[in-house]
């Protein structure tokens, strides 16, 4: 009598943005390499005026309707956790992450 012998399942195959969101390495050398490229005046943290920049650059090139000033002031509002009126990159670091879940 032979063994019957049951195909294996292939590997899951892991998705890129998972992994990239279990490594904490990776995820903070992510997060500082887009915080450095909007921070374009260097300063370490981002302002009103480079947040915006930075959102109407992404609507360009998503081919949607540029932010109003509004649109700006609240994602200003809601990345600034100890209300400095800037972004620093660790406040920065939960913008990188929802971006991620949402790809």
């Amino acid at each position: 009598m032979t063994d019957l012998v049951l195909p294996q399942p292939e590997a899951e195959q892991k998705n890129p943005i998972d992994e990239l969101l279990a490594d904490e390495a990776k995820l903070a050398e992510v997060t500082k390499a887009v915080f450095e490229a909007v921070d374009t005046d260097g300063s370490g943290s981002i302002d009103r005026r480079e947040l915006k920049i930075a959102m109407e650059s992404v609507a360009l090139e998503a081919n949607i309707a540029a932010p109003s000033d509004e649109d700006v002031n609240e994602v200003l509002l809601g990345l600034d956790a100890d209300q400095s009126g800037t972004i620093d990159v660790h406040e920065f670091r939960a913008l990188i992450i929802e971006v991620l879940k949402a790809l």
